[in-house]
């Protein structure tokens, strides 16, 4: 907050303008009423009088706070804060000017007159009238959203003890002033009982609005905060929340934006990561450090999941036959379509091999067996749709991509893999390695989609699936029977 400078806004010069004048009039009334002395004055020239110290309160006062207000020093207190010690210190002066023209102008007033006459200002103009003011300038001059942490010298604790003083004290010194003239210079005369009585009740109401406008401005920046944390608590982390105090108000709306800040933060990292790993694994690897302050760790665990490996067929003539560009733009949209289609079915994507695509499905959750299987399936299934919808655009550029998918049950270690300054979240084992192998068996004569014995028992209760005959693969010894879709 330190070096930024603020500025009131027309709105609030004109609602202080008409408290300059609402003090006025009841100070002509206040004069008229209790000083003896100064009822004895022609109204004219009382009117004359008071216009002259309100017209000097009210230029002092603009010419105050016509200037920037710039909070300064390791606790600079807030721009509301600074603005209302400016206007009091033009009811102050007021006050004095009030006593001084009185002394010069009517000498043979007792001095208690004048300073009953600047009682009236300084009580009323820079007490009460004054804690209304602060409301105002704490409305048109929050606090930024990055100065709500900020070391400030303002506690609530102490507002509360001063607006207390100013809505306790003033209407009792006011009504005590009041009770002595009535009593000691005014001999108790019915009439001006009922108008000390009629002076308490304005003092008093003033006060009691006062306090009514400081606990609405308390309700209202509660209920911002409160406000912020539920949209916080709906994915919103975006509030931007202000507050009109440097209290411990602005210290929790600090920690609220923070709080938004770094869930937002986390967010983003987390959509960044998940465009070069899966959005499962970048969760997870930001999880753990949100909740134990550390980065994933090396190693891996055994986990039952289902692979799904496709691969492009006679991928390399075609690298060859077409411009660099061009060739990337056409991977780039077959792993698009690749990709929605195993995102589609909760599909992990692990990595992407040349033009080959693997992915797990089974990692996250405690389901059976069954259900990671299932969507495996239908992944692979999908995967074929979208192939050839994408061979329909393709086909006007004289471009045809064929692939193969094989999948695959089974134990795997999944875990972290690499350095402790890179590393790569993957699935590695037996059956991953089956997976792959299958899927090079899915070309001509057979079809383009196989399935291991060991997916085939977990979907034939919920899909048609028929023998494919039996396949010779590396690092089993026995033939393997396959399987494929309907």
């Amino acid at each position: 907050m330190a070096g930024a400078s603020y500025r009131l806004p027309l709105r609030t010069q004109l609602a202080l303008l008409l408290g300059t004048l609402l003090v006025a009039l009841f100070t002509f009334y206040y004069s008229r009423l209790v000083c003896v002395a100064i009822c004895a004055l022609p109204s004219s020239q009382l009117s004359r009088n008071i216009a002259l110290i309100s017209i000097g309160h009210f230029t002092l006062r603009f010419v105050l706070l016509s200037r920037p207000i710039t909070p300064s020093g390791t606790q600079p207190r807030s721009p509301a804060r600074i603005a209302y010690l400016r206007s009091v210190t033009s009811w102050l002066f007021a006050g004095g000017i009030a006593i001084l023209l009185h002394i010069v102008l009517y000498p043979e007033f007792p001095l208690g007159s004048h300073l009953k006459f600047a009682l009236g200002f300084w009580v009323l103009g820079g007490g009460i009238v004054g804690q209304l003011e602060y409301l105002l300038f704490e409305q048109a001059l929050p606090l930024p959203t990055a100065d709500l942490g900020a070391p400030l010298r303002e506690r609530m604790r102490w507002r509360l003890v001063e607006g207390y003083v100013v809505f306790t004290v003033a209407p009792a010194l006011v009504l005590l002033l009041t009770l002595i003239r009535v009593v000691g210079e005014l001999h108790g005369e019915r009439r001006h009982v009922l108008e000390a009585a009629m002076l308490s009740v304005v003092f008093t109401g003033a006060a009691l609005l006062a306090a009514l406008l400081f606990g609405r401005s308390l309700r209202k920046d509660s209920e911002q905060l409160l406000l912020a944390v539920q949209q916080v608590g709906q994915g919103n982390f975006q509030p931007a929340v202000m507050t009109s105090r440097p209290d411990e108000l602005s210290l929790v709306a600090s920690g609220i934006n923070d709080m938004a800040n770094g869930l937002l933060l986390r967010e983003r990292i987390r959509d960044a990561f998940g465009r070069f790993v899966s959005p499962q694994v970048a969760s997870d690897f930001i999880e753990k450090f949100a909740k134990s302050g550390r980065t994933a760790e090396l190693g891996g665990q055994r986990k039952w999941a289902v692979i799904l490996f496709s691969d492009l067929r006679d991928f390399t003539p075609l690298s060859e036959s077409l411009p660099p560009e061009k060739l990337i733009e056409v991977l780039n949209g077959y792993f698009a379509e690749m990709v929605a289609a195993i995102h589609e079915q909760h599909g992990m994507i692990d990595k992407f091999i040349g033009d080959a695509v693997l992915a797990v499905f089974g990692l996250v959750g405690q389901e059976d067996r069954a259900e990671p299987a299932l969507r495996a399936v239908h992944a692979a299934q999908q995967m074929q749709k979208r192939l050839a919808d994408y061979n329909t655009r393709l086909a006007a550029q004289g471009i045809t991509l064929r692939a193969g998918i094989g999948i695959h049950a089974g134990e795997v270690i999944a875990g972290y893999l690499g350095t402790v300054d890179r590393l790569e979240f993957t699935v590695i084992g037996h059956h991953v390695n089956l997976a792959a192998r299958l899927e090079g068996q899915a070309r001509e004569p057979r079809p383009s989609l196989l399935i291991s014995d060991a997916v085939a028992q977990q979907v034939a209760h919920a899909m048609s699936v028929e023998p494919a005959g039996e396949v010779m693969l590396k690092g089993i010894s026995a033939p393997m029977k396959v399987f494929t879709t309907k």
